[in-house]
């Protein structure tokens, strides 16, 4: 079986107060509390690879859970913004992406699920079966 835990990057600044280049907008501080908050939550989830997006939002949201993991951080230019549904991890074993609010919805619906909410510092835990379907799906509001 697959476990995927789907994140959407935590709270960041606001696109409009941000006059840089927006891969590097960072989070805010509550955004930094959420992406701690996240790594005590998922630290004993059995996770084994954490995937990113190259945006700076995105690798602030999951630095704190591979380093509670002590795995190593990749970065995945398919979970940045845009481009539709996310590739999944084909491989057995437990996986966590962090990625944006246009891609994870795109994926569920890609899967079928039925969803409401896709907030800021959520997470979206998928249990696949070998064969892609999906077994079980589980959404996991911010924790602040």
């Amino acid at each position: 079986m697959t476990t995927v835990y789907l994140i959407r990057h935590a709270e960041a600044l606001a696109r409009e107060a941000w006059s840089e280049d927006d891969r590097d907008r960072p989070l805010t501080e509550k955004g930094q509390k959420q992406a701690f908050q996240l790594a005590q939550h998922l630290r004993k989830s059995g996770i084994g690879e954490v995937r990113t997006s190259p945006a700076q939002r995105c690798r602030e949201t999951v630095v704190p859970l591979a380093t509670a993991l002590g795995v190593e951080l990749l970065v995945d230019n398919d979970l940045y913004e845009g481009g539709g549904a996310l590739k999944l991890p084909a491989g057995e074993g437990v996986y966590a992406l962090c990625s944006h609010g246009d891609k994870i919805p795109a994926t569920l619906d890609a899967l079928g699920i039925k969803w409401e909410k896709c907030k800021k510092g959520s997470i979206w835990k998928l249990e696949l079966a070998k064969s892609g379907k999906v077994l079980r799906a589980e959404y996991i509001p911010p924790l602040s």
